[in-house]
């Protein structure tokens, strides 16, 4: 869960809940993996980084490309995944850029998550041919939602996704590659 997944939170207890859960995993420990459950591994890890940013998220982007494989494979996976299943590619090329997805894309592929690496990898596709994304303005989002470019990339992802399958196949992955997650 990544701070924009607050927003979201339908109770000041769910937000208080979030924010103890983001602060235990920015220190999360190396050892202390194998204790936590399989439906919270991804929340861990993707935690674990996302508390080696600024609190204004400033340095993301160097701090992701800083990131041992293991660890970008898994976070892009599951950064892409959430953009995706909020709003579709559309919104995903959007608001990240294609190279972040293309990481994405290998991840899935990493956690053996063929089926996902196969829309994210159509999505590249079609976000080529239709020449990429533009600038950031609001008249840009709403041309760019109004298409259909991407329905099928989305349709492909949304089938081949599944969170509790996604959260498994992390946990292998994630205690195969212990020793790139967690501090020491």
């Amino acid at each position: 869960m990544s701070k924009f997944d607050l927003i979201s939170s339908a109770s000041l207890e769910g937000a208080e809940e979030f924010m103890k859960k983001q602060q235990a995993y920015a220190s999360l420990k190396r050892d202390e993996l194998e204790n936590i459950p399989e439906s919270e591994i991804v929340e861990a890890v993707t935690g674990w980084i996302e508390g080696k940013f600024k609190e204004n998220w400033s340095d993301m982007c160097e701090v992701v490309n800083s990131l041992p494989t293991p660890c970008l494979n898994l976070y892009c996976a599951d950064f892409v995944a959430k953009e995706v299943l909020d709003g579709g590619f559309g919104q995903a090329f959007f608001n990240i850029s294609a190279d972040f997805i293309g990481a994405a894309a290998e991840g899935f592929h990493a956690l053996d998550c063929e089926k996902a690496a196969a829309a994210v990898e159509k999505a590249l596709e079609i976000n080529k041919s239709v020449g990429g994304k533009g600038s950031h303005s609001f008249d840009d989002f709403l041309s760019l939602m109004s298409r259909d470019d991407y329905d099928e990339a989305d349709e492909m992802f949304r089938k081949a996704y599944s969170r509790e399958r996604f959260s498994a196949l992390a946990y292998k992955y994630v205690m195969r590659y212990k020793k790139y997650f967690g501090n020491e």
